[in-house]
């Protein structure tokens, strides 16, 4: 019974031994690994990227998506070519130089009428009808039949070039340039109307509009028409502000 019992102590001893043994095996190169990357990454990604750029990757957890582009914003409706727009603005407006016109008469309200065509999201074809009234240097004309107060009433037909800036954001500024007709007709209480000083002017101006909607903006513009007619010169200053609609496409 001695012997057996010492023959499987020592069997067991054996056996405690052994496991021991295969336990210190699968242990061991855990503990390097760990000694040698405490993130849990492979070894030789610190020899791959560098201590730098590889202490980076493991601080961003080496889980960032590739770069992307950011998509590009659409355009507004009211940017698009081949868009028709409407305005209508209220004029006032003075004269000058060396003409009847600039001598007799000098500021007066008005009115005008605005297409424009876009041809590319910066540019527009435009189209201008006006009707300007300025007032004889006295004032403004007295209502009493046979006062002789005169007032001219001058239409123009105008063909433009508008030059947007900006035109992304809501505040476009703008330039004007073209030509055009210009119908004065000076109007008297007692002796009638006759026309004065006709023909082709240029204008060039500068803008401002304010989208309120795509399809609505507020209108402002400081416009400079020049025009000759029989070796006379006739200069006219407007501020105009209004609206401008955008119907669609």
């Amino acid at each position: 019974m001695t012997r057996i019992g010492a023959e499987s102590g020592r069997g067991l001893l054996a056996l405690a031994l052994a496991m021991m043994a295969v336990l210190s095996f699968l242990a061991a190169p855990g503990r390097a690994r760990a000694a040698e990357d405490p993130y849990g990454l492979d070894p030789d990604a610190q020899v791959a990227l560098g201590p730098i750029r590889y202490a980076s990757a493991v601080s961003l957890g080496m889980r960032q998506p590739a770069p992307a582009e950011r998509p590009r914003a659409p355009l507004l409706r009211r940017q698009r070519p081949n868009t028709i727009s409407i305005g209508i603005q209220g004029d006032y407006g003075i004269v000058r130089g060396n003409s009847r016109l600039a001598d007799g008469f000098d500021d007066g309200p008005g009115y005008s009428f605005r297409f424009r065509y876009m041809l590319a999201p910066a540019f527009a074809l435009g189209f201008s009808f006006e009707s300007q009234r300025f007032y004889d240097k006295g004032g403004i004309p007295s209502t009493e039949l046979g006062a002789g107060d005169s007032t001219v009433v001058m239409t123009t037909v105008g063909m433009e070039g508008v030059f947007y800036i900006h035109r992304e954001r809501e505040v476009n500024p703008y330039f004007v340039t073209g030509f055009g007709y210009a119908s004065p007709d000076v109007v008297d209480e007692v002796r009638g109307s006759a026309r004065v000083n006709e023909g082709m002017y240029l204008v060039l101006g500068a803008g401002l509009e304010r989208f309120i909607r795509p399809r609505f903006s507020l209108d402002f513009t400081l416009r400079g028409e020049g025009l000759i007619s029989n070796s006379e010169f006739t200069g006219i200053a407007t501020l105009s502000a209004g609206i401008h609609l955008y119907p669609g496409d």
